[in-house]
């Protein structure tokens, strides 16, 4: 199994502080959040490489990154050639830049948001991928203030099955939610082209969303803690929960 790990945002939202620095790099704890990431994806039996894919702006800092890695795995760091946020390929459009680049040749994918701050075990959900051999999403339940949900809604029927996913969904229901931490078969992901033929490049969501309409996909609990790092006040919520206020 390959890891591909979606660095090329620009975090706008997060200025000054992302202005020179790459949000997966911010330190948590002491830790670059890729860091920890990393310790997770470590965990799981079978990866055999993990792909970074950033921008041109931040390459070189991953590159540094990269190279203070211990070697437990190939890590390939891949420059998208974007420079600013007008320009992004947006977070699918990476993935199928990343896999023409280093192709899975048969194998499964882990695909992860470089801003999920994941402190929980992920092998559980890869026993739940293996076992089925269908793309399986890890979700956990969320709080709705009956308005608009700022993630996305996830149906599931008895055996586990997705029978419905939702981006952003102005009326949640369900109160289950995916994070961005997805288990791919091969041939689910050898539709990325069909997909952006006519569907929206950057949020992996979108993606999801189409697919479970058109595949079977399965859901596996969050067992731990998760952190969408996607404003100032989330990275200062897990810097005060790791114990690092700084």
């Amino acid at each position: 199994m390959k890891a591909y790990v979606l660095a090329a945002g620009y975090a706008t939202r997060m200025y000054p502080l992302t202005r020179d620095v790459p949000k997966a790099l911010l330190e948590v704890s002491g830790e670059p959040i890729l860091t920890h990431i990393m310790r997770r994806v470590r965990e799981i039996e079978g990866i055999d490489e993990v792909v970074v894919v950033t921008n041109a702006r931040f390459f070189a800092q991953f590159e540094a990154w990269r190279e203070a890695q211990e070697p437990w795995a190939p890590i390939i760091v891949l420059n998208d050639g974007s420079t600013a946020n007008d320009h992004r390929l947006g977070a699918i459009g990476d993935l199928r830049f990343a896999l023409e680049r280093v192709p899975l040749d048969g194998q499964a994918a882990l695909v992860l948001a470089s801003d999920n701050l994941v402190d929980a075990d992920l092998t559980e959900a890869a026993r739940v991928f293996r076992e089925r051999a269908r793309t399986t999403l890890i979700v956990r339940r969320v709080e709705h203030d009956g308005g608009p949900s700022p993630y996305n809604e996830v149906t599931l029927g008895p055996d586990g099955r997705v029978i419905g996913f939702r981006e952003k969904p102005a009326d949640p229901a369900t109160g289950l939610s995916a994070i961005a931490v997805y288990f791919f078969p091969p041939e689910d992901l050898s539709r990325l082209d069909e997909y952006l033929a006519a569907g929206n490049p950057d949020a992996p969501g979108h993606f999801v969303a189409w697919l479970v309409s058109r595949a079977e996909c399965f859901a596996a609990p969050l067992r731990g803690d998760w952190y969408d790092i996607g404003s100032l006040e989330s990275l200062a919520e897990a810097r005060a929960q790791y114990g690092n206020d700084a």
